[in-house]
């Protein structure tokens, strides 16, 4: 006994001095990605925001590597709070790597993934996150492979916390150079998403051009175009003409897709088609009046909101 005694004397302080050093450590650096999140929402609100990256902040050398960014936005967490150390091993073990984890505010944070995740070819996986065959008979692009991670990391999150979070991400590229201008545009896009999609949780810019063009158009000029369709807003009050018409045109205005999207027999949705023909005077399956009636109820609803 005497033994053991001694070797746990000896033992001890190192073990407390190592997991002390290990602590220490993670503070540091959780310490710096809140001091850059930081520095990014003050750059953000600023009028004249910085261009790049100070060379002084602490974890600038970090940020010159070809990275993937993700925001991650909670609308509401119940039950828990969402700690950062948390957040941050889920990532690392969904992403199997290393993470940077940026705190913006509370309820959003920024994720930075290295950009080799894309290339890697032991990424077959991913369909079992995201519901979604990764690979198929074509090859997928950067963009298929960028919204599979952006939907298992939904996934994820979602099942490991109850609450409503939204998720975002661009294309990859250098942090110390681009940084806040693709945390703007990442913002944005959730912003559009929510306000024109409200269903949905992932939000990409790509998909979100036509939002963003017509997001820009002055008030005045959206209230004048959506006043000449006031006589069918009753129609985009109506959230199962709403649903049809979206899914008429995410799936290119084809009926048979948008029928098995909608799990209703193909003349059910045609019953539905021609019944806003009737009302508006405008035949969705026509590509000229399809444009027309997605614009205006996307300008719809960016006016009423």
């Amino acid at each position: 006994m005497e033994q053991v005694y001694q070797l746990l004397k000896l033992l001890l302080p190192s073990a407390i001095g190592l997991e002390l050093e290990q602590t220490v450590t993670t503070d540091e650096s959780e310490l710096a990605a809140r001091e850059l999140g930081q520095w990014i929402v003050r750059q953000l609100s600023s009028r004249t925001p910085a261009e790049v990256i100070p060379d002084e902040t602490v974890l600038r050398q970090r940020l010159n590597i070809s990275m993937i960014p993700f925001l991650l936005v909670v609308d509401n967490l119940q039950n828990s709070n969402l700690q950062m150390k948390e957040l941050e091993k889920l990532l690392s073990s969904y992403f199997d790597r290393e993470v940077l984890l940026i705190p913006l505010h509370d309820n959003e944070w920024l994720i930075l993934a290295n950009h080799n995740l894309i290339e890697d070819d032991e990424q077959s996986d991913l369909s079992a996150y995201s519901g979604r065959e990764v690979y198929s008979e074509h090859e997928d692009t950067e963009e298929d492979v960028l919204t599979a991670f952006a939907l298992g990391l939904h996934e994820l999150v979602a099942s490991e916390w109850v609450g409503v979070f939204h998720i975002s991400v661009a294309r990859p590229l250098i942090p110390a150079d681009r940084l806040l201008e693709t945390v703007a545009q990442l913002r944005e896009t959730i912003h559009l998403g929510k306000l024109f999609h409200v269903s949905d949780h992932i939000h990409l810019p790509w998909e979100m051009r036509l939002e963003s063009l017509l997001y820009r158009i002055p008030v005045e000029e959206r209230q004048r175009f959506v006043e000449s369709a006031e006589d069918h807003s009753h129609l985009f009050g109506d959230e199962e003409t709403v649903s049809t018409l979206e899914t008429f045109f995410k799936m290119d205005c084809n009926v048979s897709e948008t029928a098995k999207q909608l799990y209703i027999h193909r003349n059910t949705l045609l019953y539905r088609l021609d019944k806003i023909k009737q009302e508006t005077q405008l035949d969705v399956r026509r590509f000229e009046d399809a444009v027309l009636m997605r614009l205006t109820l996307l300008l719809y609803k960016v006016t009423k909101s």
